[in-house]
């Protein structure tokens, strides 16, 4: 199979090799990993639509495959629609980690893909640019290589002014422009455009999955620096009325094409709505 032009993201799932020193550490973590990562190729491949929703959603990536503490995804030829299911899918992808204390770290490329799938190889030439981007990084993170910015930015964001990298975005945005802590960072090291993924994520699981990575300072720090910076953001979620109790806000992480709804409670855990029906109205306006 090749796969011309396509996005391409390589995470790497950080501390992974520190779990396995003991026979307990082995079998406890294989087990928790494999039980994530089934969670995750269901998103990956066939996501549950809402209910009520005549159709099924397509699936997010062409190609995803692990590879010990590796995870490579694969985009479908790319368009406004499916640079969006990518970015979306990884956002959740990574929060589905770090809730289960595989925080990851990595990196959006652009490039050729070929697999083999009877002798299970597979390869690109973006492999070593988004290798050698993925270990530079000194945090849980993932970010744009200069290559797709263009494509992603405007598939999600729309147009964006020259200065876009000294905008301050709103919370809920899909992916701001933050300096990256990096090993060996560059002399003209410039705010990159990192994903979004800790905006739905509670209170209670964003404490816990820094405490797991308590192990690595200098990641935890970067990563809670980070956590901190986004968090500092304008918020655009929604206070609702008392019908909608238990759920207390709703927030909406949009794109060009989509839009990503949660309702939380009191302490920002995911809720439904008491209500049995509600409208989300549209309306134009003048940027």
């Amino acid at each position: 199979m090749f796969l011309e032009n396509r996005l391409i993201a390589m995470l790497d799932v950080l501390g992974l090799a520190s779990r396995l020193g003991t026979r307990e550490g082995l079998v406890e973590t294989t087990v928790a990993y494999a039980e994530l990562i089934g969670r995750a190729k269901v998103h990956m491949f066939s996501p549950k639509a809402v209910p009520g929703s005549p159709n099924d959603p397509e699936p997010n990536f062409e190609y995803g495959q692990f590879v010990f503490d590796t995870l490579i995804l694969v985009s479908y030829p790319l368009d406004v629609k499916s640079t969006y299911r990518f970015v979306f899918a990884t956002i959740l992808l990574m929060e589905l980690f770090f809730a289960k204390r595989f925080p990851l770290r990595g990196s959006i490329g652009k490039g050729d893909f070929c697999t083999d799938e009877k002798e299970q190889i597979f390869l690109s030439d973006a492999f070593k640019r988004l290798r050698l981007c993925e270990e530079n990084q000194q945090w849980s993170g993932c970010i744009l290589l200069k290559e797709v910015e263009d494509i992603v930015l405007t598939s999600l964001l729309g147009s964006l002014p020259p200065n876009a990298r000294n905008v301050a975005l709103l919370r809920s945005a899909p992916m701001h422009p933050l300096v990256v802590p990096m090993k060996e960072p560059p002399a003209d090291l410039q705010p990159l455009w990192c994903l979004n993924w800790s905006y739905f994520l509670p209170p209670t699981t964003i404490q816990a999955g820094l405490e797991y990575m308590a192990a690595d300072p200098v990641k935890h720090d970067n990563t809670a620096s980070y956590i901190q910076t986004v968090g500092n953001l304008h918020d655009n979620a929604q206070v609702l009325a008392s019908e909608f109790l238990p759920a207390k806000t709703m927030k909406m992480m949009k794109a060009r094409s989509g839009v990503r709804i949660r309702f939380e409670d009191e302490q920002g855990n995911c809720v439904k709505p008491g209500c049995a029906h509600w409208t989300i109205a549209a309306y134009e306006h003048d940027v």
